[in-house]
């Protein structure tokens, strides 16, 4: 009776997100701010979900979602992904996880966005000469700990750099994360015959104390006439997020939601679904930030080692372009 009754509240809890991600829906203004790259989802696996991976983040992605999820590894891992944008952008990054004593792990993470060159032309459209690029590089330490059987938590630390032409600017941000397995209440014995199997709920809070601060004084000098410099800062919005996720048809199914908000922008909902068809290839679906997704995922086993192979399909957002992303995941 007292696992039949946790199970009723672990489906309550999980239907209540869920149901308050979709009300979510018709949230929209979300406005350009420093740092909009660390919204946009990287990585195949959680594209391909609609971005829903807060509650999951357990492959070399799951560094950009919530780092507490990486407690569940095993085996040292490396990973990395490229995101083909449009507008001659450039998402990417490298993770590289190692499994620690104590249910623990630890590992550094480079995360990459850049534009393309534009010819830089004056207020009268006359070619000057020379072309303008912009890049930021985030340097990551991650670390994640399970404490029990319900609850883990992880940490990254990041040194971010950002540049355009003789002006750079550098910051440090941290991201918090904490993921709860609800489904460790009930008795394992129980637990394998429900019907919604591995309930997971996760909380983070990322990029606090993150700020660019620009000074234009290198600039004006070379470029300009002007005697005066400007300075300016930047600041990342603070995102909190919400998510939860769960298995249905004998783990074949997940399903997972999340709920972001950053400041000065509107709540914003990500859902999604995977489906293996077998444990080595799955199918992948989702909808988040006014982008319906698709995805596969095949598995490659190499005796001790394993190599995941990734791809998703990004639809077009406001005649922005649809996109394609790449990710390899290695555990060896």
């Amino acid at each position: 009776m007292k696992a039949r009754t946790n199970m009723k509240f672990l489906g309550l809890l999980l239907g209540t997100i869920l149901c308050i991600a979709g009300s979510a829906l018709s949230a929209d203004g979300n406005g350009g701010y420093a740092g909009s790259f660390l919204q946009v989802p990287i990585g195949a696996r959680p594209t391909g979900m609609g971005g829903a991976y807060l509650a999951l983040s357990n492959d070399a992605a799951g560094v950009l979602f919530n780092p507490a999820g990486l407690n569940t590894l095993e085996k040292p891992l490396f990973g990395t992904s490229y995101r083909a944008m449009t507008l001659d952008r450039t998402l990417g990054y490298a993770t590289l996880i190692f499994p620690v004593r104590g249910q623990s792990a630890l590992g550094i993470h480079w995360l990459y966005a850049g534009s393309g060159s534009v010819r830089v032309r004056d207020a009268s459209g006359i070619d000057l000469g020379r072309d303008f690029s912009q890049n930021t590089h985030v340097f990551g330490v991650v670390f994640a700990k399970r404490f029990s059987n319900i609850a883990a938590v992880g940490t990254k630390l990041s040194y971010m750099q950002a540049s355009i032409p003789e002006v750079k600017a550098y910051s440090i941000a941290f991201d918090f994360g904490a993921t709860f397995y609800l489904s460790q209440l009930v008795s394992r014995e129980k637990r394998d015959k429900q019907a919604v199997q591995d309930i997971q709920v996760a909380v983070v809070v990322k990029n606090l104390s993150a700020k660019f601060p620009w000074n234009s004084e290198k600039y004006t000098r070379k470029y300009t006439t002007d005697q005066y410099a400007y300075e300016q800062d930047d600041k990342v919005p603070i995102e909190a997020g919400l998510g939860a996720s769960a298995r249905f048809l004998k783990r074949k199914l997940i399903l997972a939601s999340d709920l972001r908000k950053a400041d000065k922008q509107n709540v914003r909902f990500y859902g999604g679904a995977e489906y293996y068809i077998t444990p080595e290839f799955a199918l992948r679906s989702g909808y988040g930030d006014k982008r319906l997704a698709a995805g596969a995922g095949f598995m490659f086993k190499m005796g001790s080692r394993a190599l995941a192979i990734d791809y998703a399909f990004s639809a077009d957002k406001v005649d922005e372009g649809s996109e394609h992303i790449f990710s390899f995941d290695l555990l060896f």
